[in-house]
């Protein structure tokens, strides 16, 4: 849910709460104040009768007296009237309703809670000879219900509004509280991805949390588009200047090769061979790794350059392993290693994607392994096809890849151990991950059986295959 519709929502109901309690609060004050006027009513219009009875009594006028109550009863709307003695009996009685003769009052009782609609009330009054009697009122409470429902109707109606009122007002200042906040949401989002394009937003003039956020979002926005305009910039020039010498170092890497060729081709036949051979073997392997260095880099710095692929064209995967190891295939029995290829002969491991970028990521895994291999071990290039993706893996009979270091391994110029990875700066490795990311599949490094390390990368198969 929105922030700004949860807080629009929060001030309704916060609103209604209110309005709902001043709404009942409103109610019960107009019910109590009625009651309270109605009771005194009848209080000052039983002092009057009283006073009434009391002279009659004294006088002896009870024929009077009875005459002055039926008309009070008549006129003032009471319900009954009765006079009795001090023993109880009745003197004097008069209702309006023949119905009442038999009801029995029930004096004491708040005129809120009476059950049969005649709120009674009663006092003492001197009978003159007769000695103290008491002298009870009975008064309709239907009327006043009527009047207090009517006001209820009418308060009610009044508290709809009021009501409506309120929700509506809270719901929109939760929304534009919300809508404050939130029109930050899109803007924070954006930033990290395209610093570069940050714009400022227009700070309000309420000096509340929110324009101070709003202040504060818009000086981190300005450093960082700062901050990432220089770094891109450094960037830029570290990887010029990289590609401009790596590229400069082909021409010297050249006639150093084909020096060692030379020299090879000159010392062929002659009693110093024998004696140079293991040199030029290591110049011939030290030209040939610092080619690949330079090579790898080139293809990190052109990847670095563009976001997608160069070129996407069918690839057959297990026609491009089963050439790898053919290519393979002399440099380890030279070195006295064993090279096998696992490629089940009905399985159609086509991709979508750049040849010859992915002939290197295998070339590089394969490479690696041959490097790591002791003699006599086994290196190991399988294929499968599962569940819409090709899994190519790469295994070798080196030492494996502790643990700690396979979350680093893919990372440029990583090197866990320099005396067992002579040579090795790490390019291989972060070329491999960026190549296989491009063409949407993923890579990694396992442990393999008995020993050494399993490299493997998995891609989709091209659709329709």
């Amino acid at each position: 849910m929105r922030l700004s519709v949860r807080l629009a929502l929060v001030f309704s109901l916060f609103g209604l709460a209110i309005a709902a309690g001043l709404l009942a609060y409103h109610v019960r004050v107009i019910r109590r104040e009625a009651y309270s006027r109605t009771e005194s009513m009848a209080a000052d219009t039983l002092v009057a009768v009283r006073a009434l009875v009391s002279a009659q009594t004294r006088a002896g006028r009870y024929r009077d007296l009875d005459s002055n109550l039926a008309a009070m009863i008549q006129q003032a709307g009471i319900a009954a009237v009765e006079v009795r003695d001090r023993r109880g009996r009745a003197l004097l009685r008069r209702v309006d309703d023949p119905r009442w003769l038999a009801r029995r009052p029930h004096p004491g009782i708040p005129i809120r809670l009476v059950p049969d609609g005649i709120y009674d009330v009663q006092m003492t009054v001197p009978l003159g000879g007769r000695g103290p009697g008491t002298v009870l009122l009975g008064f309709h409470t239907a009327d006043l219900e009527g009047r207090l429902a009517a006001i209820g109707a009418q308060a009610v109606q009044w508290g709809v509004t009021a009501l409506l009122g309120v929700v509506i007002t809270a719901w929109l200042m939760g929304w534009w509280f919300g809508w404050r906040i939130e029109r930050l949401v899109p803007r924070f989002e954006s930033l990290p991805k395209d610093p570069e394009r940050f714009r400022p937003l227009r700070v309000d003039d309420a000096g509340d949390e929110v324009a101070r956020l709003v202040a504060a979002f818009n000086r981190l926005g300005g450093t960082l588009k700062d901050e990432t305009r220089r770094r891109r910039e450094l960037e830029l020039e570290k990887r010029e200047l990289s590609a401009m010498l790596v590229h400069d170092l082909k021409t010297p890497l050249t006639v150093v090769r084909s020096g060692v060729t030379l020299l090879r081709e000159q010392l062929a036949g002659s009693p110093a061979a024998a004696a140079c051979k293991r040199t030029i073997e290591l110049l011939d392997m030290s030209t040939d790794r610092l080619r690949r260095m330079v090579d790898d880099v080139l293809q990190l710095a052109r990847m670095e350059e563009v976001d997608g692929l160069r070129e996407q064209q069918p690839v057959d995967l297990g026609a491009m392993a089963a050439s790898a190891g053919k290519d393979f295939g002399l440099i380890t029995v030279d070195r006295k290693q064993k090279l096998v290829v696992d490629i089940p002969a009905e399985v159609k491991a086509v991709v979508l994607g750049d040849a010859a970028l992915l002939r290197r990521v295998l070339d590089n895994l394969v490479h690696n392994a041959v490097e790591h291999t002791p003699p006599q071990g086994t290196i190991a290039i399988s294929l499968r096809v599962q569940d819409g993706q090709v899994r190519v893996e790469v295994s070798d009979g080196g030492p494996g890849i502790p643990p700690e270091a396979r979350p680093e391994i893919f990372k440029k110029f990583f090197q866990k151990d320099m005396k067992r990875h002579v040579g090795n700066v790490g390019l291989g490795l972060a070329l491999c991950l960026k190549a296989i990311q491009r063409h949407g599949g993923t890579i990694g490094v396992e442990d393999a059986s008995p020993h050494g390390a399993r490299f493997y990368f998995s891609l989709p198969l091209a659709k329709g295959r």
